[in-house]
C-alpha cells in the first residue's frame, strides 16, 4: 500500500509521520527515508519525540547510508568504491584514451579544467540513468539530421567519453554515482524491505536513479508512506508543480508495480506561527494576493541595507538582541541565502565579533584551508617563476617552515627589490641592502639569503625531481612536503586547536593529510604512467583536491545554523534570516556548469532519455524553495537584500521583497527600527536609556566597562627607562628627526621609537632622487674647484664633468644599469636630464659671484669635522649630528664670511612661520654651529652671511609657443631663485651676486634709482643673533619633551592641505581621535611679525608654543 500525504509546509506532514512510526513500531519495523542533508536533524527530532526507545523500532536513513546496510547485510560492502577524487582521475585516464577521436571537444578537452564541466554532466547523467552508449547511439543518429550535426558531435563525443569511463570503473572501482543503480540491483534479490513500514519525508522529487529503489520499495514493504509539501490554492500552480509532477510519477510507478494507492490531504495551520507568518505562508503566490490586515506584531521584517557585509551586521545585530531579551535560543535560529557564498567570509568574522556560536550547515571548502593552501600555492610559485603572490600564499600557511617575522623580514625585502624568477634562485644571492638604494650593508643581508636558502631550495628541488610523468610529479611532490616538515607542522597546528578549545577545527586539520596522501595515491596508481607538463599536473591536482570536503558536526547544540536555503529547506525554526534577497540571487536561474544545454536535453527527450529540468521548470523549483524557506520561521521572518555589491554595482530588489512589501506594507518601515550592536554602543555614550537597557546583557556591560576606561585614557609618556631602552642614553637627533618630531610626537616616535615603516619598493622616489642630486654636484663642483674654479672651466667641460659623475653614480649605487627594468632606465634618464640642467644652473651662480664652495657635505657629529650639538635638560642629553650639503666661503679684510647651501629637490621653501614652531631648522642650526666651531677647520672664527635653499630641480614654466628666450629665461630664474636669509651688509650681497641687470639667482632687489639692495630675506646681525638663541630654546623645548617621554598624537595642521597628516605614512596606525587628540594649529606670520615676536620673547615677553585644539 503506498499513502500519499500531502499538506501545505507546516501543516504537521513530518509530526504526522513520526507518530505513525510510533504507534506501528510495536508490529513491525519502521524506516525513515529522508534527503541527505536533513538525516542528523530529522534523527534527532525522530529520537525527541519517540522517546528512548525509538532506536529499538525505528531508524533514520538517506538514499546513501541505506545502500551501506542493505549491502552490508546482503553481500557486496567490500567491493571498492571510488572516492570524489578517484572519479575525477579515472575521467581524466578515459578523457585521454579517446582524445584523438574528439571533434568538437578536441580542443577544450586538453585543459584540466574541462573535467569540472565533464563531472557535472556525468552526475547528470547517471542520476537519469543514461548511459555512455546511449549518448553514442543518439549523437551518430543525429549527425546527418539538417541542423543537427553539431548536437550530434557532441553527443556522440560524450558518448565516448563516457563510455570509456564506464568501462574504466566496470574494470576497476566503481562510480559512487552508480550505487543507487546498485543498490536496486541488490533489492531484486534481497528483499530487505520485507516486512517493514517505510516513509519518505522531505523529498520534492525523484531521480531515475532513485525510482529504481522506489520500484523495489513499493514491491516489498508491508507499506510505504510518502509525505509531500502539496497545494492547490489559486495562482499556487508554479510553486507546486514540481510536487505536482511527483505525485503523477509515483502513482504511475505504483500503477506498474500493482501497489494500490492511498491519499490524504492535512489541513494547513499545524505549526504555531504568528498571525503574519500564517498569512505569509498561505499568500505569498497567491493570486490575487490579498494584503494583510490582521493585528500586526512585526514578526515580518524586510530590511534594505548598503553591502552584504552591512546585512551580516545588522542580522548579528538583530540576534543578539533577541537571545539578550530571552525570546530565542541560538539553536532557533537559522541564517540562510539562496546562495551563501557571498557571506561566509563575512559571517565568520562577524558572527566571531558578536560572540555569536555558528554552525555551517554546508561542507567546508578544502583548498582554502592551510594544507592544501600551501600545496597549490607552492605549485603555483614553481611553474609561475616565483611571484610575490604565489610565494607569501604559500609561506604565510605557517606550514612553510618559517616563522612570522622571518616571513614578514623576506616580505619587506621581496617587495623592495620586486623579487621574482631568478632573483629567487641566482648564485650570487640577493646583495642589494633590505632598506633601498643609497644604504651601507649591515650583516641583515647574511640573515636573509639564508632565510632565501631555506625557502627556495626545496621548491627548487620540487622543480627539478618532478619528472616527465603523473607518478615522478606525485613522488617529488611528496618528498618537497617531507622535506619542509608539513605534516609534523599540520599535527602541531592540530593539537595547538585542541588545546585552545577548538575541537571542530582541529578534526578538520587531523584529516587533512589522511585526504591529501589518499589522493596522491590514487593519482600514482591510476595515472602514474601518464606523460604530463608538471604545469598540467598541479592543474589537475588543484582540481583532485577541490573534489574532497570535510563535514562538520557542532560542538554545541546551542548554535546559530547557516546555510543554503535549498539545503535547510524544510527545517522548522523560531526565527529566520532570508540574506542576499536580491533579483540576482532570487531566483537562481543561471545555466549549470555541466555541457548540456536545454536544446541537448530536448533532443534526448526526442529519444526518451529525461534529463534535468530545463529553465521553465528550473523557475518553478526556485518558486517551491523560496515558498519552503518563508514558511520555515514561526515567530520571525527577516529578509535582507543589498543595493550595492561587493564591487560598488548596483543591485535591485527580488520578487520576492516587492511580494512582502505588498503583503505587508508595515514590514519596510520596521526595518530600519534596530541598529547594528556597534551603532548601538556608540550611541550609549550619549543616551543613557540605551546604555541602561544594553546592560543587561553581560557582553555589552563588559564591552561598557572597557569602553569606560578606554574614554579616559591617552598615548600616555614614555618612562625614564622606556625613553632610555627606545632612544639610547644620548638621544640621537638630525634635522630631518626634528622636523618628524616638531611635526608629530607620535609619528616620531613610531619612527624613530618603535622603528616603524610603509612597505615602499625601492626605486627613485624624492630621497633617492635628492641623494643622486647631491653626488652629482658634490663631484661636478670638486673636480671644477680642482680645475681652479668655474672662472677657468668651461661649459664643455662642465658637462663632460656632469656625464662623468653620472656614470660613476650608476655604477657605485646601482650597480649598473644591464639588471634595470627598461622603465626604470627610461624615469632615470629624465632625471639625468634634469640634474644636468641643475648643474649649469648652479655653475651660472658661481661665476656671478664671490662666495665660492670651501666645503662639501660637512659632517657635524661624532668622527665627523665638526662634533655634534649636545643639550640635556630633564636627564636626557640631544645629540645633533648631519651634513651640511654645502658651504660657501668668501674672504673681505681677513674676515671669512660663510653662508650654509642646501639642496632642496622638492617645493620646500625658506618659512619663518614654521622656524618659528621648531621647523625647519637645519641650515640655522649648522650656520650657528659653524660660527661656534668653524676655527678647527678655517682657524679663525667665521662671519654668518646667510642660509639659502637652492632648488635642484627643473623648472616648469608655463607659456605661449611665441614667448623669446629672454622671457622664458626671466621665468625659469623667477621659479629658480634661492630662499633664504642674507647678511644685510651691502659688500657681503655684491659679493653674493654681481651679475649685469640685477640679482637673478638671489631673493633680492635693487633699486634702479638709488642702487639700494632690498627684500625680505635681508637680516641684520642682531636678529641672526635672536635666531640663534631662538633655535636654542627649541632644542631645549624638544629634550625636554623627549625626557618626559612625549608620545602624544599631536600634528602640526595649517589647513586641509597643509598639514602633516596628509602624507604621513603611519595614518592608519595612528588612529587619531578627535576628543582625546589635538591639532596644533599654525597660524601663518609675516616678517615683520615673526621678528617683533622673537624680540618680545626674549625680553620676556609671550612664550613659545602653537595654538592648539583639544
Amino acid at each position: 500500500m503506498l499513502h500519499i500525504l500531502t499538506g501545505r509546509a507546516g501543516s504537521g506532514k513530518t509530526t504526522q509521520v513520526l507518530r505513525r512510526m510510533r504507534e506501528a513500531g510495536e508490529r513491525r519495523p519502521q524506516l525513515l527515508l529522508v534527503p541527505e542533508q536533513a538525516s542528523f536533524e530529522t534523527e534527532r527530532r525522530f529520537c525527541r519525540e519517540n522517546g528512548n526507545q525509538a532506536g529499538r523500532y525505528g531508524e533514520v536513513l538517506s538514499f546513501t547510508r541505506l545502500e551501506n546496510r542493505v549491502l552490508s547485510l546482503g553481500g557486496g560492502a567490500a567491493e571498492p568504491v571510488l572516492d570524489a577524487g578517484g572519479r575525477l582521475l579515472v575521467l581524466y585516464a578515459a578523457l585521454r584514451s579517446v582524445q584523438a577521436n574528439l571533434t568538437v571537444y578536441a580542443m577544450p578537452s586538453q585543459k584540466p579544467a574541462f573535467l569540472t564541466s565533464l563531472l557535472t554532466t556525468l552526475d547528470e547523467l547517471k542520476s537519469y540513468c543514461i548511459t555512455g552508449e546511449q549518448l553514442t547511439q543518439v549523437g551518430e543518429e543525429t549527425e546527418g539530421r539538417e541542423g543537427k550535426g553539431m548536437d550530434g558531435e557532441k553527443l556522440r563525443d560524450l558518448g565516448l567519453i563516457f563510455g570509456a569511463y564506464e568501462a574504466m570503473t566496470a574494470r576497476g572501482a566503481l562510480d559512487p554515482r552508480d550505487r543507487l543503480t546498485r543498490l536496486a540491483e541488490k533489492l531484486r534479490r534481497f528483499p530487505f524491505f520485507q516486512g517493514q513500514d517505510v516513509y519518505l519525508d522531505g523529498f520534492t522529487d525523484f531521480t531515475p536513479q532513485q525510482g529504481l529503489v522506489l520500484a523495489e520499495l513499493l514491491r516489498q514493504a508491508h507499506s510505504v508512506t510518502l509525505a509531500l509539501t502539496y497545494g492547490e490554492g489559486a495562482g499556487e500552480e508554479a510553486v507546486f508543480a514540481p510536487a505536482r509532477k511527483t505525485l503523477a510519477w509515483i502513482k504511475g510507478l505504483a500503477a506498474k508495480v500493482g501497489c494500490p494507492v492511498e491519499e490524504e490531504a492535512l489541513p494547513a495551520g499545524e505549526w504555531e506561527r504568528t498571525p503574519p507568518l500564517r498569512h505569509l505562508e498561505q499568500a505569498l503566490f497567491a493570486h490575487p494576493m490579498p494584503p494583510y490586515t490582521g493585528p500586526w506584531d512585526g514578526s515580518i521584517v524586510v530590511h534594505e541595507l548598503p553591502s552584504p557585509r552591512e546585512e551580516v551586521a545588522w542580522a548579528a545585530g538583530e540576534i543578539r538582541a533577541l537571545v539578550r531579551q530571552g525570546r530565542v535560543r541560538y539553536r532557533d535560529i537559522v541564517v540562510t541565502a539562496r546562495s551563501m557564498d557571498p557571506y561566509w567570509e563575512q559571517l565568520e568574522g562577524v558572527f566571531a565579533q558578536y560572540d555569536i556560536p555558528l554552525f555551517q550547515a554546508d561542507k567546508t571548502d578544502l583548498l582554502q584551508k592551510p594544507l592544501f593552501t600551501l600545496i597549490t600555492a607552492a605549485l603555483d610559485a614553481v611553474n609561475g617563476g616565483y611571484l610575490y603572490e604565489d610565494m607569501f600564499r604559500y609561506l604565510k600557511t605557517g606550514l612553510a617552515g618559517l616563522s612570522l617575522p622571518e616571513c614578514d623580514q623576506l616580505e619587506n625585502y621581496v617587495l623592495t627589490w620586486d623579487i621574482w624568477g631568478s632573483r629567487w634562485t641566482g648564485a650570487g644571492g640577493w646583495t642589494r641592502h633590505p632598506g633601498g638604494y643609497h644604504q651601507r650593508f649591515t650583516e641583515t643581508l647574511e640573515t636573509l639569503n639564508a632565510l632565501r636558502l631555506r625557502v627556495i631550495q626545496p621548491l627548487e628541488r620540487l622543480r627539478k625531481n618532478a619528472g616527465g610523468t603523473i607518478g615522478e610529479q606525485v613522488l617529488a611532490l611528496y618528498q618537497f612536503l617531507e622535506e619542509i616538515h608539513a605534516p609534523e607542522h599540520l599535527e602541531a597546528r592540530s593539537a595547538a586547536l585542541l588545546h585552545q578549545g577548538e575541537p571542530e577545527l582541529a578534526r578538520q586539520y587531523s584529516q587533512l593529510w589522511e585526504i591529501f596522501c589518499r589522493a596522491l595515491e590514487q593519482c600514482a596508481a591510476l595515472l602514474g604512467e601518464v606523460e604530463a607538463e608538471f604545469a598540467d599536473f598541479s592543474r589537475l591536482l588543484r582540481l583532485l583536491l577541490s573534489q574532497y570536503s570535510v563535514g562538520t558536526i557542532p560542538a554545541s547544540l546551542d548554535r546559530v545554523t547557516a546555510g543554503d536555503a535549498q539545503r535547510l529547506g524544510g527545517r522548522a525554526c523560531k526565527v529566520l534570516f532570508l540574506l542576499g534577497a536580491e533579483d540576482g540571487a532570487i531566483p537562481q536561474v543561471a545555466p549549470g556548469q555541466g555541457l548540456l544545454t536545454d536544446q541537448d536535453r530536448l533532443l534526448l527527450e526526442d529519444y526518451g532519455l529525461t534529463c534535468s529540468p530545463r529553465l521553465e521548470e528550473k523557475i518553478s523549483r526556485e518558486n517551491t524553495i523560496v515558498y519552503t524557506t518563508c514558511a520555515q520561521p514561526t515567530e520571525r521572518l527577516c529578509v535582507t537584500w543589498p543595493f550595492q555589491g561587493a564591487g560598488g554595482g548596483e543591485k535591485r530588489p527580488s520578487f520576492l521583497v516587492e511580494r512582502l512589501n505588498r503583503l505587508f506594507p508595515a514590514a519596510a518601515a520596521q526595518g530600519g527600527a534596530a541598529p547594528s550592536l556597534d551603532q548601538l554602543r556608540a550611541m550609549a555614550a550619549g543616551l543613557p536609556q540605551v546604555r541602561q537597557a544594553l546592560s543587561d546583557d553581560p557582553l555589552c556591560d563588559t564591552l561598557f566597562r572597557r569602553l569606560d576606561r578606554a574614554a579616559h585614557w591617552t598615548r600616555g609618556r614614555l618612562s625614564a627607562d622606556r625613553v632610555a631602552a627606545l632612544y639610547g642614553e644620548k638621544v640621537a637627533m638630525s634635522a630631518s628627526r626634528m622636523d618628524q618630531y616638531q611635526s608629530c610626537h607620535f609619528a616620531y616616535f613610531l619612527r624613530y621609537g618603535l622603528g616603524a615603516k610603509d612597505r615602499r619598493p625601492a626605486g627613485f622616489h624624492a630621497p633617492e632622487y635628492g641623494t643622486f642630486v647631491h653626488f652629482v654636484l658634490e663631484t661636478v663642483l670638486r673636480e671644477v674647484r680642482a680645475q681652479g674654479g668655474v672662472a677657468q672651466v668651461s661649459l664643455e667641460a662642465v658637462q663632460a664633468c656632469t656625464a662623468r659623475a653620472v656614470e660613476d653614480y650608476v655604477a657605485r649605487e646601482l650597480g649598473g644599469m644591464e639588471h634595470q627594468t627598461p622603465r626604470f632606465r627610461y624615469l632615470f634618464r629624465r632625471l639625468e636630464r634634469n640634474v644636468r640642467a641643475v648643474v649649469d644652473n648652479v655653475v651660472a651662480e658661481l661665476q656671478a659671484s664671490d662666495f665660492q664652495p670651501v666645503l662639501f657635505e660637512l659632517g657635524f657629529g661624532p668622527g665627523k669635522e665638526l662634533p655634534p650639538v649636545e643639550i640635556t635638560e630633564g636627564g636626557v642629553t640631544l645629540r645633533i649630528s648631519g651634513f651640511v650639503d654645502r658651504v660657501d666661503g668668501w674672504v673681505k679684510d681677513g674676515r671669512l664670511y660663510l653662508r650654509v647651501v642646501d639642496y632642496k629637490t622638492g617645493r620646500k621653501s625658506f618659512d619663518l612661520t614654521e622656524v618659528w614652531h621648531g621647523l625647519g631648522l637645519q641650515m640655522l642650526l649648522y650656520l650657528f654651529t659653524l660660527e661656534e666651531e668653524g676655527d678647527r677647520i678655517f682657524g679663525t672664527r667665521p662671519i654668518p652671511a646667510g642660509v639659502l635653499y637652492l632648488p635642484a630641480r627643473d623648472a616648469m614654466i608655463s607659456g605661449s609657443r611665441s614667448m623669446d628666450e629672454a622671457t622664458r629665461q626671466r621665468l625659469l630664474d623667477k621659479e629658480l631663485v634661492r630662499r633664504g636669509l642674507l647678511l644685510e651688509e651691502e659688500d657681503v650681497l655684491r659679493a653674493m651676486e654681481h651679475g649685469e641687470g640685477g640679482p637673478r639667482f638671489l631673493p633680492l632687489r635693487v633699486s634702479a634709482r638709488t642702487g639700494k639692495i632690498s627684500g625680505e630675506a635681508l637680516v641684520s646681525a642682531q636678529k641672526l643673533g635672536r635666531l640663534k638663541q631662538h633655535t636654542q630654546r627649541i632644542l631645549a623645548q624638544i629634550c625636554g619633551e623627549i625626557a618626559r617621554g612625549t608620545i602624544d598624537a599631536d600634528p602640526v595642521w595649517r589647513g586641509e592641505a597643509r598639514n602633516a597628516c596628509q602624507y604621513c605614512e603611519f595614518f592608519q596606525a595612528c588612529q587619531f581621535e578627535e576628543h582625546t587628540d589635538r591639532r596644533r594649529w599654525i597660524p601663518s606670520v609675516k616678517n615683520s611679525e615673526f621678528w617683533q615676536w622673537l624680540e618680545q620673547t626674549q625680553e620676556g615677553g609671550n612664550t613659545h608654543g602653537g595654538e592648539t585644539n583639544a
